[in-house]
């Protein structure tokens, strides 16, 4: 096999991954986008809602402008594709580039909250069934979080 004829295949492997890519962002972007207008017309209803009260009704506008940025935001979604979400995505950050980092942080806290929580679920479920103490060795044990002894570790049995 020449060199020029990796090459080509290389150029091709990567071209159909970022059509692929580009496409999963695409339909991925379109279905948010679709969800999030679903969230307007309920805020539009929760504002209807709010009309009828008497005591709640200056509270109707709240609800009909949070619908419109969230409707704004779906048809946004809805209508761009991966070339102009990233293009915009530049632009935002070339103009505040500590929104871009005060948002990484906050996804990247959010992303190991989560992590460490279903960590902790995964192993309390590998050790039997929740909620149940187990006994490990040289008589520690093991206490369910719920109990007093579960707080911060072991307890070691007399």
């Amino acid at each position: 096999m020449d060199t020029t004829d990796v090459r080509e295949a290389a150029r091709n492997a990567v071209n159909q991954s970022k059509s692929f890519v580009t496409r999963l962002v695409d339909e991925r972007t379109r279905q948010i986008g679709e969800q999030i207008g679903s969230t307007a017309r309920d805020l539009r209803k929760v504002g209807d809602d709010l009309r009828r009260s008497s005591t709640l009704s200056p509270l109707a506008d709240y609800a009909d402008q949070g619908a419109t940025l969230v409707d704004r935001l779906a048809s946004y979604l809805a209508e761009a594709d991966s070339e102009r979400l990233l293009g915009d995505l530049e632009n935002l950050a070339r103009r505040q580039p500590w929104a871009i980092a005060a948002g990484a942080a906050a996804l990247g806290f959010a992303g190991s909250r989560f992590l460490k929580t279903s960590s902790a679920r995964r192993y309390r479920s590998s050790m039997g069934e929740l909620g149940a103490e187990t006994t490990a060795p040289y008589g520690a044990v093991n206490a369910p979080y719920g109990s007093p002894a579960g707080y911060g570790g072991q307890t070691y049995a007399t």
